[in-house]
């Protein structure tokens, strides 16, 4: 899941791939925070340092590594540390443990939903001091992960409401605070007053004698994105290699945090034009991920520095598009397992459905496991949004539904299908409603209306001993003609709901040497810009498409 630690290869993304345009306030926000995907556990970093990615290549196999690390707790995962380096304040003066630590580890691994329950729970007997702001401060996040704005500015204000009345507080909680008040300032729009509150928050990490490095490092990249944001590239890089500085203190130069760290000075340095840099570190940056063998790895939950993402950047080298028939195509490969996607907002199979048409090609050792999570898409622009993912069989029960609507009205409107018929008599007529007994017979109404709802329009009109009946009567050639329209929509909705049902992209095992292809559908389909996000194993393959209508 999206964290403070890797939000910003998105932003990096972004400014990147289109230069012409920049995240909103409310672009940057919700991507910080609705990241899912794997991770890679201590023992395998450890296994990778030792052996190197030829030695392990020929040597282990992901599932050594699993079995090496399968008497380990499970809940392992889901621990913060509370040694040095790693006091967020949020269990300072609280009662029976950290009053906030069980929602900030679900914030940490993802589980937002679960981490806003927690601390909504514990503040229902939790009141003022330290543990009061903690748990708010836990609420702020989670929601806001969630795209939970609405309640947030009052949240904040009773937040900084404590923090003026309460002893005692560490500056890692009063830089916490901060950073997600900058957060939310900008999204309102005001990144300049955000560029200042964020200044603030960095100040108050640095304060503590303890700062909380990951908190820190999060706090440093909201600032750099700012700066990056507008145009002040060589202050955003010296925060940059700061915090490559200290993820390499914290978890070692061939950590995941490291390589995501030089992916967002690589997607930089390409927007700066400096090709010799960029290339460096992607290719530092690809080599690190790789060797954590995290497409092979069955998906677990993970700590957000841990998660392996491969992500269409500018100029990386595992990276192409194409666009043909209006269309763009995009592919990523690692650990030669290519997974190409283009995102369609319009066919003739969808009813008001995006649609991501998926192809994957495993070239790499051993078999993989596609989708063993949700693919998520997350639109940008204009408006953020998690869209929600469509089964492919409800999507085809809908597609029925309303094709045969469809063609039931069809059939029902051509069966009531008439045509006027004129007769002319010779005689007096009678100057009534029909004409006198003896005149010559006229037929009895046919249609849907007529005169007091009995049937068809009848009439007739008397000139020099002429008598003209006007008259509907059955048009037996229109109503076969609807019917056969209505049956070629029938027809046409079953084609296209079986399409839909056999196209669809689900979790399956794919062997060497093999491809799947297939489709995913969300609930969106009006938006100019999203991330679409492909489990493979332990790794997530992001892709990112601008301009889409």
């Amino acid at each position: 899941m999206l964290t403070f630690r890797n939000l910003f290869p998105l932003l990096s993304c972004q400014a990147g791939h289109n230069q012409r345009s920049s995240y909103t306030a409310k672009g940057v926000w919700k991507m910080r925070r609705v990241e899912s995907g794997p991770i890679i556990l201590l023992l395998l970093i450890c296994a990778v340092s030792t052996f190197g990615t030829k030695a392990m290549a020929q040597q282990i196999t992901p599932s050594d590594i699993e079995e090496g690390v399968s008497g380990a707790d499970s809940q392992a995962v889901f621990q913060r540390s509370s040694g040095a380096g790693s006091n967020n304040g949020s269990n300072i003066g609280t009662t029976g443990g950290g009053s906030a630590t069980d929602s900030d580890n679900a914030i940490n691994v993802g589980d937002y939903a679960r981490a806003e329950a927690l601390a909504a729970d514990r503040l229902r007997t939790v009141s003022g001091g330290v543990a009061e702001i903690a748990l708010r401060l836990s609420l702020i996040e989670s929601r806001m992960w969630q795209g939970k704005f609405q309640t947030l500015p009052k949240e904040l204000k009773t937040v900084g409401s404590l923090l003026s009345r309460t002893q005692g507080v560490s500056p890692n909680l009063t830089a916490r605070y901060y950073d997600d008040l900058s957060w939310m300032t900008q999204i309102q729009g005001d990144s300049v007053k955000a560029e200042q509150i964020a200044r603030d928050a960095i100040a108050y990490w640095k304060k503590d004698s303890q700062p909380d490095i990951t908190f820190l490092c999060g706090g440093l990249d909201h600032l750099a994105h700012l700066l990056e944001d507008k145009g002040a590239f060589d202050e955003s890089m010296r925060f940059y290699r700061e915090i490559l500085e200290l993820q390499t203190k914290l978890h070692g130069a061939r950590s995941v945090a490291c390589a995501n760290q030089l992916e967002r000075m690589a997607a930089l340095a390409y927007r700066q034009g400096n090709q010799a840099d960029s290339q460096k570190w992607y290719a530092e940056a690809l080599s690190i991920k790789e060797e954590s063998l995290s497409v092979f790895k069955p998906f677990a939950p993970q700590k957000a520095e841990d998660a392996v993402f491969f992500r269409f950047l500018p100029g990386a080298p595992n990276v192409s598009r194409e666009t043909a028939d209006g269309v763009t195509r995009e592919r990523i490969t690692a650990n030669n397992v290519t997974v190409e996607a283009a995102l369609l907002l319009k066919s003739a199979d969808q009813i008001k459905n995006a649609k991501a048409e998926v192809r994957i090609t495993n070239g790499g050792n051993w078999s993989i496991k596609v989708l063993p999570q949700g693919a998520d898409l997350i639109v940008l622009k204009p408006r953020i949004v998690l869209a929600k993912q469509v089964p492919g069989e409800s999507l085809a029960q809908t597609i029925e539904k309303k094709g045969n609507s469809k063609a039931k009205w069809i059939r029902f409107w051509g069966s009531q299908a008439t045509a006027t018929s004129t007769t002319n008599i010779l005689g007096s007529g009678g100057g009534g409603f029909m004409p006198y007994y003896g005149m010559g017979y006229m037929p009895a109404n046919f249609g849907y209306g007529g005169p007091m709802g009995y049937g068809g329009n009848n009439w007739y009109n008397q000139v020099s001993g002429m008598t003209t009946m006007v008259t509907s009567v059955p048009d037996f050639a229109a109503r076969e003609r609807a019917y056969q329209r209505a049956q070629a929509v029938s027809d046409q909705t079953q084609r296209q709901a079986a399409d839909v049902r056999e196209s669809e992209l689900g979790p399956s095992t794919l062997a060497v040497g093999n491809s799947v292809e297939g489709c995913l559908y969300y609930d969106e389909n009006k938006f100019d810009e999203a991330v679409l996000r492909i489990p493979i194993g332990k790794a997530v393959f992001e892709f990112r498409f601008d301009h889409l209508r």
